[in-house]
């Protein structure tokens, strides 16, 4: 086929899709009765889908001739893959319109001119069909200065003319006339352009819309053959009268039409089928709030309050809010909640802001409901009550997820609704709350603990995006929270969270790497994941980078690092950092030893938090008076509020306390049966916090009838019962590792005269641990175990005396 031949097959084909769309009358079959005639033209000239969307888009005039016929074929899928694509069927519908808007001297070609009036008519399918279809009624009562050859459709005048299709019958007639002209060859040598005289005519019958638009808003203003409607009456009259139509101009400015003009106002600020306009909104605003359109007033305090076309100006702001309030704009108490709130444009006042909160969210107002929530949680102008708490969110949640699902149902009493409703502040709150509802359910805040029901209410905000249910919804696929546990689902939502920003989940997607729950373990990407939370400041992969760098895990080990990690961590206050960065500072692990230091951080880390290891470690602290003065009594304390949330350490160091009457009268009954509720009950605790050492349940269980064994030969006086209690502390065998306890039993067993004791606390003097290095001391304490017959003290001895030869010689 030639260039000619292929050239005039596409016009042919341009034209006949035209004359097909202006001959349809039977709109809810539009598109087979399209698509048949596109195959059936096809059919006749032996040519194929693929062939002929591929002339249309290669061609030199693709964009002007053929945009919208592109498009239908994607909107349809007549290609030859069968894809449908919306979004690029709506990308070529719009095309030429946009071209036209940019190039507004340039004359139009008839193909161009076909092009732009099938892109008008398949918007108006795309967006409206079910409109269309709704309304057939014909208007009974002719327009003024309307002949009935110019008169369409009602529903075709509606709908199309709001998106300026504007077509009558004459414009059809030239059109056909021209093809005509074209087939006998009479007028034109040139087929691309039309003479300017014919262009012209063309130009204006498409301009003649401006007139059926004025008559439009004349049925709309007196309800003739429609509901009457002020608000789609004023549009009318708008588009007309942009157009220089003068029966539009006038009726525009003799009506008041002030709620028109509030939203024609909230377009041109948003740009809502128009170019943003911020001044000409700030005019509008400005002329309905004069004359009391509240909607408008409190929108131009919003103008006011943000700078935008003037100065900020809170005063004026709060002045406009003000009025639009004493007219009951919820909005607009709304915002002077938000002003109270903060102090801005007027004197800070929560119990004012409260106020106005309640009065906004009392008319449905969202944002309003969402900050009623915030102060009755945490007391903000009104007393903690964690009832209306959850109330307050969970009105938000469901009012706001009906409005977003359902798209038309609004506000039906109150028109300005939607414009409160569709801002992205709003629907922010609206994802808020439900993520809210979630923490409510979970935490049992106003309302019974329901796993469940939180689990639905974080996955509502996770699929909205809201990074915090992302997390949360994490953490119950992991825990197994109102779902069954998917460790490899967790691992997912974490890591779309972390890859967001959120430390907290870069931490955890740290862990699960550590430990290869839900993905291959991975040390290697266990501490980048550590090392990217940490940049950020997150205070829990400092203490984990510190936990890798103290026992040289995935890096190379480094006490140093590690006491500086846990540092940071810790003056961030995480707890468990705290605490161990006391030990640090007992046992002197990249640190100089320090008890009172230690002493300090333990005291730190049970001001932020109940914690039972720190209350242990604290109650050993005072009994031996370790960083502080020595207080039997507080030790006592201490070690039964730890005891009291289950810690085993502790349980046992308090049945310690009631068989030696340590800060408690003596009660060995009660101390040694405690020993053994310790030992019995106590399994699962202790299986909780020995995981990491044992691998086997069966031995913590049986370690743990070894240490009441020990615990009650020590009740008998039984000084060896001592030596093993120390070396339990110091191996963990059956309790948490603590080597100050292991200290503490070593000292008293070698005060008691145990040889084992005494090579043991020989041993802790001469390498400086607990205590300060003291070689002299810890010699003598060798001797004193070798002379008992320690093979073990005698050994140390015999080194040392070899070293001390090879140190003279």
């Amino acid at each position: 086929m030639t260039l000619d031949n292929e050239n005039n097959l596409l016009k042919e084909f341009l034209k006949g899709f035209y004359r097909q769309i202006i001959k349809i009358d039977d709109y809810k079959n539009y598109e087979s009765i399209l698509i048949e005639w596109i195959k059936d033209y096809l059919i006749n000239n032996e040519i194929n889908i693929k062939n002929i969307l591929e002339l249309m888009e290669v061609h030199e005039e693709n964009e002007k001739w053929f945009s919208s016929l592109i498009g239908f074929f994607y909107e349809y899928g007549l290609n030859d893959l069968n894809i449908i694509d919306k979004n690029k069927s709506l990308t070529l519908y719009l095309l030429i319109s946009n071209n036209i808007n940019n190039d507004n001297n340039e004359l139009f070609s008839t193909y161009q001119l076909l092009n732009i009036i099938i892109s008008k008519y398949l918007l108006s399918f795309y967006y409206y069909k079910d409109i269309i279809l709704n309304k057939r009624d014909l208007i009974t009562k002719e327009f003024n200065n309307l002949e009935e050859n110019q008169t369409m459709s009602y529903s075709q005048l509606e709908n199309f003319n709001g998106l300026e299709i504007n077509l009558c019958k004459d414009e059809i007639n030239v059109m056909e006339k021209y093809f005509d002209t074209q087939n006998n060859k009479k007028y034109y040598s040139n087929e691309n352009q039309l003479d300017y005289d014919k262009k012209k005519e063309l130009i204006e019958l498409n301009n003649l819309g401006h007139c059926y638009q004025y008559g439009i808003g004349v049925c709309y203003q007196n309800g003739i053959g429609i509901k009457k409607d002020d608000k789609k009456s004023f549009e009318c009259y708008f588009k007309s009268a942009k157009g220089e139509y003068s029966l539009a101009q006038n009726a525009l400015a003799n009506q008041g039409y002030l709620n028109s003009q509030f939203e024609l106002g909230y377009c041109y600020e948003n740009g809502f089928g128009i170019d943003v306009n911020v001044a000409e909104a700030f005019n509008l605003y400005k002329i309905a709030s004069e004359n009391g359109q509240s909607a408008a007033q409190c929108a131009l305090g919003t103008l006011y309050k943000n700078g935008q076309c003037t100065k900020i100006d809170m005063e004026k702001a709060v002045y406009w809010y003000n009025k639009a309030a004493e007219n009951e704009c919820e909005e607009a108490q709304y915002n002077l909640g938000r002003c109270y709130q903060y102090g801005n444009g007027v004197e800070k006042d929560e119990v004012k802001s409260f106020e106005y909160y309640k009065k906004s969210a009392e008319k449905g107002h969202l944002k309003a409901q969402f900050e009623l929530g915030c102060c009755y949680y945490k007391g903000i102008g009104t007393e903690v009550n964690k009832t209306k708490t959850f109330e307050s969110f969970k009105a938000t949640a469901e009012k706001g997820h009906f409005l977003y699902q359902s798209g038309t149902e609004r506000e039906k009493d109150s028109e300005k609704a939607v414009y409160w409703h569709d801002d992205k502040v709003t629907k922010n709150r609206v994802i808020e709350a439900q993520y809210n509802l979630g923490v409510c359910y979970y935490n049992g805040i106003g309302v019974e603990k329901n796993n469940e029901n939180a689990f639905e209410y974080y996955e509502m905000a996770a699929n909205k995006e809201f990074l915090n249910a992302q997390l949360e919804l994490g953490n119950c696929y992991y825990l197994g929270i109102g779902t069954n546990i998917n460790k490899s689902k967790s691992f997912e939502l974490y890591k779309i969270a972390a890859e967001r920003g959120l430390n907290v989940a870069k931490n955890k997607i740290g862990y699960l790497y550590e430990n290869g729950e839900g993905v291959k373990k991975d040390l290697a990407q266990a501490i980048y994941w550590y090392r990217e939370a940490a940049k950020n400041g997150c205070e829990v992969a400092f203490y984990n980078l510190g936990y890798h760098y103290k026992y040289g895990i995935g890096v190379e080990k480094n006490e140093i690092k590690a006491f500086e990690l846990y540092k940071k961590s810790a003056e961030k206050g995480f707890v468990n950092a705290q605490n161990n960065l006391g030990f640090l500072y007992i046992m002197g692990e990249g640190v100089q030893k320090d008890f009172e230091k230690a002493n300090y951080w333990f005291q730190k880390a049970t001001a932020v938090d109940e914690n039972e290891v720190t209350y242990d470690n604290l109650g050993i602290c005072f009994e031996l008076g370790i960083g502080t003065e020595k207080d039997e009594n507080k030790a006592f304390e201490f070690y039964k509020k730890s005891a009291e949330k289950g810690y085993i350490n502790a349980k046992f160091h308090l049945g310690y306390c009631y068989v030696n009457g340590i800060g408690t009268k003596i009660d060995k009954e009660r101390g040694l049966k405690l020993y053994d509720d310790t030992t019995e009950k106590g399994k699962n605790n202790a299986i909780l916090y020995l995981k990491l050492i044992y691998e086997d349940n069966e031995k913590i269980a049986s370690d743990l009838n070894l240490v009441n064994y020990w615990y009650k030969r020590s009740a008998e006086n039984d000084k060896l019962a001592l030596y093993k209690l120390g070396e339990i502390y110091e191996l963990g065998k059956g309790v948490n590792r603590n080597e100050i306890r292991a200290y503490s039993y070593y000292k008293k067993a070698a005060e008691e005269g145990c040889v084992y004791g005494k090579y043991k606390l020989g041993f802790h003097f001469y390498h400086g641990i607990i205590v300060d290095v003291d070689k002299e001391k810890a010699i003598n304490l060798y001797k004193e175990a070798a002379e008992d017959g320690n093979n073990d003290a005698k050994e140390i001895l015999t080194l040392l005396n070899k070293q001390d030869e090879i140190d003279e010689w």
